[in-house]
């Protein structure tokens, strides 16, 4: 495990780079997943990491299961000078969840890149819009392209409920699709609940009834409103989908 980066770094110097965030409660949830994603990344990225994927597995159960970790989020960073293994409070509690996010709409445009696909170390265009959200009085920011398509938030992916179905940006779209998302969908499968694929417009959001976002460390998390749109606060399929998660 390496703690300094070296200036020669393409970490340093280009932000080049993947990382994963793992919920760790007895065990790391979806390890196999994030890893997946991790190691096809490296191979659709062509980056340049020497360490296999069953070499770096025992790593990270090793360090959990040495420093006792529990209850907190694990991120595994990848990089041509090796890898970093750092812990973190998980910032989520009872509070937020009863309360639930409101956001408004990032400045920033994005266009039609694979980077977006892939969880990179280049997150400047996720921070600025995360603090430009709460400058403004809002919990998070959500992207939206150059068409005006709804893609995902900051950090998180997003899913509208219009009666009872639920709707969610199309996975070819140039969106991050998170292990929770995926986990989501096979729940919905499982319960017969109608999920689509979309490509969601702008000028749709206000026709839904409840939103609400997913990533890896919050599970689920209720949208109250995005800017000016206000939802229902409590819905049915909501609460039934987050109690199998």
């Amino acid at each position: 495990m390496k703690n300094k980066v070296s200036f020669d770094s393409t970490l340093t110097k280009f932000g080049i780079g993947l990382f994963e965030t793992i919920k760790v409660k007895e065990e790391p949830i979806e390890l196999d997943l994030h890893m997946d994603r991790m190691f096809n990344s490296i191979k659709e990225l062509n980056l340049n990491f020497k360490y296999e994927k069953e070499f770096l597995k025992t790593e990270v159960l090793t360090y959990i299961k040495e420093n006792q970790i529990f209850d907190k989020a694990l991120r595994l960073t990848v990089f041509d000078d090796g890898y970093n293994i750092y812990i973190r409070d998980i910032p989520y509690n009872e509070k937020v969840y009863k309360t639930g996010f409101k956001l408004n709409i990032s400045p920033i445009k994005r266009g039609n890149s694979i980077i977006h696909k892939h969880k990179t170390t280049n997150y400047f265009e996720s921070i600025y819009t995360k603090n430009y959200a709460i400058e403004n009085g809002y919990d998070d920011g959500l992207f939206i392209d150059l068409n005006n398509t709804i893609l995902e938030c900051s950090m998180s992916n997003i899913f509208f409920i219009k009666d009872k179905k639920i709707f969610t940006p199309n996975s070819k779209l140039s969106i991050l699709n998170g292990t929770t998302k995926r986990r989501i969908i096979e729940i919905c499968g499982e319960l017969d609940i109608e999920v689509e694929e979309a490509e969601i417009k702008l000028k749709q959001i206000e026709e839904f009834d409840f939103a609400f976002v997913s990533n890896s460390l919050m599970g689920m998390m209720k949208i109250t409103q995005i800017e000016e749109i206000k939802y229902n606060e409590y819905n049915e399929l909501f609460n039934k989908i987050s109690s199998f998660l």
